[in-house]
């Protein structure tokens, strides 16, 4: 083993990764890590606060229309709207939704296709709202 980084030791990391309660643990060498919830925060500088948001509550913002603010993001608010594609959107409210859906909030398929969850996150996103997202990771 040379240099700084190891890739066998990164492999037998990952291949040992596994969830005890909220915490992600794996075993190299004789060595237990864990990784908590602190430390997640720790590292993009992340702290524990601002809205808590998750599909149990996407109620938070009051009065919240889906189809009126997707149109109110749409190049041309008048179309028809049968699904919220990101394909209509502006420039800028189509560059935050995909980062939102591959971004901070993936998925296994159809990025293309905005929830109410991502629409509320944009919403949030573009008024400048705090958002707790260390709480969102850990309910997914």
């Amino acid at each position: 083993m040379k240099g700084n980084i190891y890739p066998d030791l990164i492999r037998i990391f990952y291949t040992n990764l596994k969830f005890e309660g909220n915490n992600l643990v794996s075993h190299v060498k004789g060595v237990d890590m864990e990784i908590t919830r602190e430390v997640w925060a720790s590292v993009p500088g992340l702290k524990y606060v601002g809205l808590r948001i998750n599909k149990g509550n996407i109620g938070v913002v009051e009065d919240f229309n889906k189809i009126q603010y997707y149109k109110s993001c749409l190049k041309n608010p008048h179309a028809q709207v049968r699904t919220c594609s990101v394909g209509g959107l502006k420039l800028y409210e189509r560059l935050l939704a995909l980062f939102v859906t591959w971004i901070l909030t993936p998925r296994g398929s159809n990025h293309s296709v905005l929830t109410e969850e991502d629409l509320i996150y944009i919403y949030y996103i573009m008024n400048k709202v705090k958002i707790n997202w260390i709480h969102i990771y850990e309910v997914k």
